[in-house]
C-alpha cells in the first residue's frame, strides 16, 4: 500500500488509541497511559501534516483549497495544533479529552468526504484563503478548547456547590480557576481572528462579486457568532466578567460554528458555502 493510501489509516488509529488511552488514563490517574496517549496524539498530528502538505503540492494545490477532504482535514489539524499550544502555555493536559475526539471525528468526517467541494471560486486562494479559511478555523479551534474548558468548569462548579465527593478522576482536574483562563485565553486571541476571518470573507465578496452582504445563511449566522463573540469579548475584557456566564457564551458560541460549518454546509443548498460533489 502507498504511502498517500496509509497516512489516513494510520492517523485515524493512532488519534484513536490515544483518545481511549487518555481516558483509561484519566479514570485509572495513570500518568504513564495519559503521556503515551500524548504521545501517540502528536505522532498522528506529524502525520496529520504530512497529509495536509500533500494538498499544498503540485499543480492542483489552488483548486484543492476548496476541497471538503482538505478543508475539515485543516480544522482537525487546528484543533490540535490549538491544544499543544494551550498545553504548552497553560500546562492543561486535561482539553486532551476534547482535542483529541474532535481531532479523530473531523479527520474521518474529511476522508468521507472526499470528491466534495465547496462552491468558493478560485479566487479565493493564496492571500485571500489564509486571511479568511486560516484565522476562521484559528477561531473555531480556540473555541474548541473554551467548548471544553467550559463543560469541565460548569460540571466541577455544580460538584462543589452541590458538596458532593468528587471521585478520583475528578480529583485530577484543574481548578476552576485554570478553565477560566482558557475562556480569558480563547476570547483575547479568537475574537480578533474571528474578526478579521469575517472581515477578509465581505472585502473578498466586493472585490469579486461587488456586493458585501446576502441573505445567505452562513452569512447571518456568522453575524450572530459575530455579535456573541465580541460580547463575549468585551465582558471579559471590559467588565472582568468571570466564571459560569462566560463558560455557558463560550459554549454557545461554539456549537453554532458547528451549525455553521456542517448543518449549514450540508444541509442548506442555497448557500454560497455549501458543499457540493
Amino acid at each position: 500500500m502507498a504511502l498517500p493510501e496509509l497516512l489516513p489509516i494510520l492517523v485515524i488509529a493512532l488519534y484513536f488509541l490515544g483518545t481511549v488511552l487518555f481516558v483509561v488514563g484519566s479514570a485509572l490517574r495513570n500518568e504513564f497511559l495519559k503521556n503515551t496517549a500524548l504521545g501517540l496524539a502528536a505522532l498522528g498530528f506529524a502525520l496529520h501534516t504530512l497529509d495536509l502538505a500533500q494538498f499544498l503540492a503540485g499543480a492542483e494545490a489552488a483548486r484543492n483549497l476548496t476541497a471538503g477532504r482538505f478543508l475539515f482535514c485543516l480544522l482537525g489539524w487546528g484543533i490540535l495544533f490549538i491544544f499543544l499550544l494551550l498545553w504548552w502555555r497553560l500546562k492543561l493536559k486535561f482539553l486532551a479529552v476534547v482535542a483529541m475526539p474532535l481531532a479523530l471525528v473531523l479527520y474521518i468526517t474529511a476522508n468521507a468526504t472526499v470528491g466534495v467541494n465547496t462552491k468558493l471560486p478560485p479566487m479565493l486562494s493564496g492571500l485571500f484563503f489564509f486571511l479568511h479559511i486560516g484565522t476562521l478555523f484559528s477561531s473555531m479551534a480556540l473555541l474548541a478548547m473554551a467548548f471544553g474548558a467550559g463543560l469541565a468548569f460548569l460540571h466541577l462548579e455544580k460538584r462543589i456547590k452541590a458538596k458532593a465527593g468528587l471521585k478520583q478522576f475528578q480529583k485530577d482536574m484543574p481548578s476552576l480557576d485554570t478553565f477560566d483562563r482558557v475562556n480569558h485565553f480563547v476570547a483575547l486571541c479568537g475574537f480578533p481572528l474571528y474578526t478579521l476571518g469575517l472581515a477578509s470573507g465581505y472585502v473578498w465578496a466586493w472585490l469579486s462579486a461587488r456586493r458585501v452582504f446576502s441573505l445567505d445563511p452562513k452569512e447571518i449566522v456568522a453575524l450572530i457568532v459575530l455579535g456573541l463573540y465580541a460580547y463575549l469579548f468585551h465582558q471579559r475584557l471590559a467588565m472582568g466578567w468571570r466564571g459560569r456566564k462566560p463558560a455557558i457564551m463560550a459554549i454557545c458560541v461554539f456549537l453554532l460554528t458547528v451549525i455553521s460549518m456542517l448543518g449549514i454546509n450540508f444541509l442548506v443548498p442555497t448557500t454560497f458555502h455549501g458543499f457540493k460533489p
